[in-house]
């Protein structure tokens, strides 16, 4: 049976480049984790849609190429949806039954090293961004980084930047230092979009509660990610998250947890959570835990959503 406990906000998936390199639409997308079809059947009603070039050569014109090919399929879908880019689209999207879209730049791979395309990719659209993916780029070292030197001279300016623009952080991947190199930095909330708890299950990109409190303290939120390696050992399901969100409410409190899936950008998902539609059944199993509808709505979507509201009507 599927219960109503909100709308459902997510706020990480890789299906714009999935679309790029393989090829699909979000009006019809079966062979990737999420489609408009499913999204509406799963409840969702605000996905972020990452760009990550990762290690990709020539990350600024492939980057460039994806938005291009996401321009060409909100013209197509945008009776279904609604890109949010100001306060305005915003207010829209929270007023009308249209599925709402941030972009988001996952890793400033795509600038180069040039801070000038930071308001470049602004002007194209995107409204969140972190600074980096696994590695090292000019800006600041990633978990996969051994020895991690922090955030650069770049990096503290483009935060800096960021923040004046209205730009959302992401803090997902970033090495320790890096990490907390930016939060002693930023004046304004913050979030981790995908990302689980280290003390629950040890992986280099799960969170430790040092981390998880101070995102909290900015009023800032942590997204739940469904990849079974940041999950637990062995074969997974939806269950298995449980421990993280519990730990995640007894670090950060109840306005901490969020949902980020990292869909279209994990080879496996949970047994019972193969895409977008087995949200709902995770829902129920939060439920059968024990978890009131009034967690499990603001796990769902309400923390996100307030997290955003203040993002898109602060006064700059």
């Amino acid at each position: 049976m599927k219960r109503d406990f909100g709308p459902v906000l997510d706020g990480h998936a890789d299906t714009l480049v999935r679309i790029e390199e393989e090829g699909g639409s979000l009006g019809d997308a079966p062979h990737l984790h999420l489609d408009l079809p499913r999204l509406k059947k799963a409840g969702v009603s605000l996905q972020v849609l990452a760009i990550c070039a990762a290690e990709r050569p020539q990350a600024y014109a492939w980057a460039k190429r994806v938005i291009t090919r996401w321009r060409q399929e909100y013209r197509r879908w945008r009776e279904q949806l609604i890109w949010i880019q100001s306060p305005s689209d915003f207010e829209a999207w929270c007023d009308g039954r249209k599925i709402g879209v941030i972009l988001a730049l996952e890793g400033l791979e795509p600038l180069e090293g040039k801070l000038s395309r930071l308001d470049e990719f602004y002007e194209q659209g995107v409204r969140m961004l972190s600074l980096t993916w696994n590695g090292i780029n000019a800006f600041a070292c990633g978990v996969g980084v051994p020895n991690d030197s922090g955030l650069t001279g770049l990096g503290r300016t483009v935060v800096q930047m960021a923040e004046e623009r209205g730009i959302i952080l992401d803090l997902s991947h970033l090495g320790r230092k890096s990490f907390f190199d930016l939060i002693d930095l930023v004046r304004q909330p913050v979030c981790v979009s995908h990302a689980n708890v280290n003390p629950v299950y040890a992986h280099q990109r799960n969170l430790t509660a040092d981390q998880i409190r101070l995102v909290a303290e900015t009023g800032g939120t942590v997204g739940l990610t469904y990849y079974p390696p940041f999950i637990g050992p062995g074969p997974v399901r939806s269950a298995d998250l449980i421990p993280h969100l519990e730990a995640l409410i007894r670090i950060g409190g109840v306005d901490c947890p969020a949902l980020g899936s990292d869909f279209d950008g994990v080879d496996c998902t949970p047994r019972d959570l193969p895409d977008v539609t087995g949200v709902p059944h995770f829902l129920n199993e939060m439920a059968a835990f024990g978890f009131s509808p009034e967690i499990i709505g603001k796990v769902a979507g309400g923390n996100f959503y307030r997290f955003l509201k203040e993002k898109f009507t602060a006064t700059r």
